[in-house]
């Protein structure tokens, strides 16, 4: 294999924002040239294309239809078409029906057939022989280790010197990388001095079960009969490498150092982002405390400690006090001297009460909110007493603007943002603003008072106890060889532990895909990685010779060629065309010969509902065939909440209303809103009027003039009566107690009532369907959506009253109709739209609601959406994020909503004031422009992760218009495809909307 081939010219690329305006105008050349091209036709001027096969799934009679630049599009009678880029090869199709059959594709078990790897389930890939295309096989009674001759040679090189391993989606890295672990223990070292570190939990665990399973193979792990698959299991921990992620690592580390950190006892980690949030608002109010004791001392005329030494420099000094306790402990004392004042102990342990939540460190802050409790306190008296005869601001009402750094709807969550973004790049607080500087303080200050520390505390505190040559020694004794997976999702705290650990060392080797690095907004710096890992080990010279190497592993042995191809092309535009350093690092990948098929379906649809309609049955029509089973099938969205919209709303619409059974992971299924949820109340409380969860939530949320005090009273009735009373009854009983309720709350208990007895009563005379539509009139619809349950599939016309929820619960309707294995016999005989409702079918219907939200919420386990339908579909459609794709895999993959300022996602990420600043000052300008570019490569990245996942078929859908209207207004320009996607792939119709007549 020739390493580093390279399939492209390395001329100079455009830059990214300018993709799409440099068609020709409208005097000159043909109406298909007239339109501006994608970014990937503006980078080829020269005339002529790649040569290639042209027989993957062609007919003998090929006609080129267009050609543009380097790209050429041909199609055979059938309406199948081929795109060309030089070595690329895309075969695709623009038909929404099923005429392109996708014939069956290669197994993996006939992928590796293809590769020439025996698949005996008693070999094992141990060897190789480099001068033939051989792959040497031992027999084991153990399950083999299958590498390919490039893998095996690659797990073999030196393990004295750095090894960079670039490895493309789905060319078995993670088998690779195993594989080297075990030849360095063959070579004589000893497992658990070896340190393998990789991104996830989940991926941790994976790597610790291959590797036992390989070494297990290998023979050289030895555990009882009876544990022979323990991994977990002491005996087999003692002889493994040592496989986990950089936090768990590092918090080993900080358990044995923590004295040194001057840490008495080793800090628990506050893991979760609740915990986080809690801390935060802890970290607000300790910065008002801050304020308050300061003008406390001003009042009392206490001479402030001197200035800090930053602020002596000239730096506005922090908000933030580290030693507020002593500080205020003599304001105490000086205002019993003053002013005689005196603590109200009852009204601080009040506030306690009432402040302190229950979360990991509720006893370790109750302290802290007694304090500050107190120091309220003190603060109104002194202000009362002292501030309010000078004129002084009140403090208590005139809180600390956070605003204005940190806009946005919730400030707290932006607060997090910001602090999750500073931490992982190892920013130093004091290089910021006044604002964000004491925000950070006030945080990190609040987690060391409570004995805890966060993820990115875990790396900073290993960091610095490498810092200390003593602790680096040590650690570089008990593992001298290091290996990394996921290299590209690495932070700079990451990324500087691996230098502390071999620098000078050069043991250590590093496996990932620059390709697939999608994680900036958790504080990834892919580019800065590679910079630095090809800087510091793969380039540096020694005795005039490079100390490590570079290696690519380029086929991918998952996906369709034509599939590979598109995300060859897609994959241009991830790295900056002027960086040549990493440049080296996108080798393209290449596939097996695979079967003539058309992977590739590009839709072109009028409006949400219309692709949702595509989507649906398309994946009606995969799984009515027999070809796989519904959890082989993936919708992928760039994200599942955009604002206040929900991408794959309308899908899940349209699949409920096929029966088909789906799971939505990386945000909340429509099923989960709010709005969702009071309507499956109301239907349980019609069903059943003893359901006590849905009145209390109906009671709390529907009922009108109903407060906290009122519902207490309402929940108190029946307490001393024999029989218990269901909450239903208790509030028929206080809608008439006029000793009980203000009248404006007992209307309102009546009118909930009568409407649920009304609906009660129109059983088996009006419809269900009826009845859902006459809910959502009295109910839904009045009901304050908050910004996750707004526009859930709306279309966004105007004028138009349809809700997008009111069409869910209706597509439910129609799916417990094509279920009747849910329905009884009698309930089943009388289902129809037009049937008059019965009480057996609304409790089917309340169930089978029940059913689909919790499936909808599955976290892996697909055992609740089977039982949606088991006679039918296997398993579940996973609707996911990108994100959430990553490292998986399906047989068909549909893309939705490919187009412009949604698949890329636009850059949203300069304030008002910095735009007005950049049109005068060319530094941020030039900051400006160097976010943005950063900014699209990431989101080239995220097109390439979701085009990889799919095996089989690749189904891109593209809107002929944005699906809500608020987008046209906020977007400039019309609704156009995917910069991602090559223009001469697109429908006639849609060409013709982008030429931009």
């Amino acid at each position: 294999m020739t390493k580093g081939r390279v399939l492209f010219k390395a001329e100079p690329l455009a830059p990214a924002p300018s993709r799409r305006g440099r068609g020709r105008g409208r005097g000159g050349g043909s109406r298909k040239c007239a339109r501006g091209r994608s970014s990937y036709e503006d980078r080829y001027d020269e005339s002529g294309g790649g040569s290639s096969d042209m027989s993957d799934g062609f007919s003998d009679d090929m006609i080129t239809v267009e050609t543009n630049s380097r790209f050429k599009c041909s199609q055979d009678n059938n309406g199948v078409q081929q795109l060309t880029m030089d070595n690329y090869v895309v075969s695709f199709t623009n038909a929404k029906d099923e005429r392109v059959q996708v014939p069956g594709f290669q197994s993996a078990k006939g992928l590796l057939k293809t590769s020439k790897i025996k698949q005996e389930k008693d070999v094992i890939v141990v060897d190789s022989d480099e001068s033939s295309d051989k792959v040497v096989v031992v027999k084991s009674p153990e399950p083999a280790i299958r590498l390919d001759e490039t893998q095996a040679r690659i797990a073999k090189l030196s393990f004295e010197h750095p090894l960079l391993i670039v490895a493309g989606a789905g060319s078995g890295k993670t088998a690779t990388l195993c594989a080297r672990v075990i030849e360095i223990i063959k070579s004589g070292v000893d497992a658990p001095r070896v340190l393998v570190i990789t991104f996830t939990n989940k991926a941790a665990d994976e790597l610790k079960q291959r590797i036992f399973r390989y070494m297990q193979a290998s023979g050289l792990i030895k555990v009882d009969d009876d544990k022979k698959s323990a991994v977990t299991s002491k005996s087999a921990m003692k002889q493994m490498p040592y496989a986990s992620t950089f936090h768990s690592w590092c918090y080993g580390i900080l358990m044995r150092f923590h004295t040194r950190l001057g840490f008495s006892r080793c800090p628990l980690v506050a893991a979760t982002e609740a915990e986080h949030k809690k801390l935060m608002y802890l970290a607000k109010d300790q910065l008002e405390d801050c304020r308050r004791l300061v003008q406390c001392e001003y009042m009392l005329n206490i001479p402030p400690p001197p200035l800090p030494r930053d602020a002596q420099l000239g730096l506005e000094p922090s908000i933030y006090i580290h030693d507020t306790e002593s500080r205020w402990n003599e304001v105490l004392l000086m205002a019993k001297k003053t002013t005689g004042f005196t603590i109200d102990w009852q009204k601080i342990t009040e506030a306690e009460e009432e402040s302190v939540k229950k979360s990991k460190f509720t006893e370790r802050a109750k302290a802290k909110i007694q304090h500050m409790s107190l120091t309220h306190a003190l603060y109104q008296h002194l202000h009362s007493a002292i501030g309010q005869g000078w004129g002084l601001v009140d403090l208590v009402e005139n809180q600390l603007d956070l605003g204005l750094a940190f806009p946005g709807k919730d400030t707290i969550q932006e607060m997090l943002l910001f602090m999750y973004r500073s931490k992982s790049k190892g920013y130093n607080p004091a290089q910021f603003p006044q604002i964000e500087r004491s925000v950070l303080e006030a945080y990190n200050g609040t987690l060391r008072r409570f004995g805890l520390v966060d993820f990115d505390d875990l790396l900073d505190m290993a960091n610095q106890l490498l810092d200390n040559a003593e602790v680096l020694q040590e650690i570089r004794n008990e593992f001298p060889y290091l290996l990394v997976d996921e290299f590209q999702d690495f932070n700079w705290l990451q990324t500087q532990l691996v230098l502390k650990l071999q620098v000078g060392v050069g043991r250590v080797t590093a496996v990932g895909d620059l390709k697939q690095s999608i994680f900036e907004f958790r504080g990834a710096t892919c580019e800065e990685n590679y910079h630095i890992f090809l800087e510091q080990f793969v380039d540096a010279q020694v005795e005039g010779r490079a100390l490590g190497a570079m290696e690519t592993l380029t086929t991918n042995y998952r996906s369709h060629k034509s599939i590979v191809d598109l995300s060859n092309i897609i994959a241009l535009d991830t790295v900056d065309e002027k960086d040549t350093q990493l440049r080296r690092l996108l080798t393209p990948s290449t596939a097996l010969d695979t079967a003539p098929v058309v992977p590739v379906t590009v839709w072109n649809t009028r409006d949400i509902r219309d692709e949702a309609t595509t989507i649906s049955s398309r994946i009606k029509a995969i799984l009515d065939k027999g070809d796989c089973s519904a959890s082989d099938i993936a919708v992928i969205s760039r994200c599942l909440n955009f604002g206040s919209y929900k991408p794959t709303g309308a899908i899940e619409t349209e699949l409920l209303r096929k029966g088909i059974p789906f799971v939505v992971r990386g945000g909340h299924s429509a099923l989960k809103s709010k709005r969702m949820q009071l309507f499956m109340a109301l239907v349980r409380i019609i069903a059943n009027p003893d359901d006590d969860i849905a009145a209390e939530y109906c009671l709390d949320e529907l009922v009108q003039n109903i407060g906290p005090v009122s519902s207490n009273k309402i929940r108190g009735l029946g307490k001393d009566k024999v029989r218990r009373l269901s909450l239903f009854e208790q509030m028929t009983h206080a809608s008439t107690n006029t000793s009980l309720l203000t009248k404006s709350a007992r209307t309102g208990l009546q009118v909930f009532l009568g409407d649920v007895e009304k609906w009660q009563q129109l059983m088996g005379d009006k419809t269900l369907e009826w009845i859902i539509k006459d809910i959502f009139a009295q109910y839904i619809l009045k009901v304050e959506e908050g910004d996750e349950d707004k526009n859930v599939g709306t279309l966004g016309k105007k004028g138009d009253i349809e809700d997008p929820l009111l069409d869910m619960v209706l597509a439910i309707l129609d799916s417990l109709y094509q279920t009747p294995e849910l329905l009884s016999a009698s309930a089943s005989s009388e289902a129809g739209n037009d049937s008059p409702c019965t009480m057996e079918l609304l409790q089917a219907y309340s169930s089978h609601l029940c059913l689909l939200s919790t499936a909808a919420e599955d976290k892996g386990k697909l055992k609740a959406a089977k039982d949606q339908k088991p006679a039918k579909y296997e398993g579940a459609v996973v609707i996911t994020t990108v994100h959430q794709a990553k490292g998986l895999e399906w047989q068909h993959v549909f893309l939705n909503h490919f187009i412009e300022n949604m698949f890329p996602m636009g850059y949203r990420g300069v304030s008002k004031a910095d735009s007005l600043r950049a049109m005068t000052d060319p530094v941020v300008a030039g900051q400006i422009a160097r976010a943005s570019a950063l900014h699209y490569r990431e989101e080239s990245r995220l097109g390439y992760v979701a085009i990889t996942r799919a095996k089989v078929g690749l189904y891109i859908s593209v809107l002929d218009a944005y699906p809500v209207f608020w987008m046209s207004k906020i977007f400039d320009g019309p609704c156009r495809a995917s910069r991602f996607l090559p223009d001469i792939m697109c429908t006639t119709s849609s060409k013709k909307q982008r030429i931009g007549y």
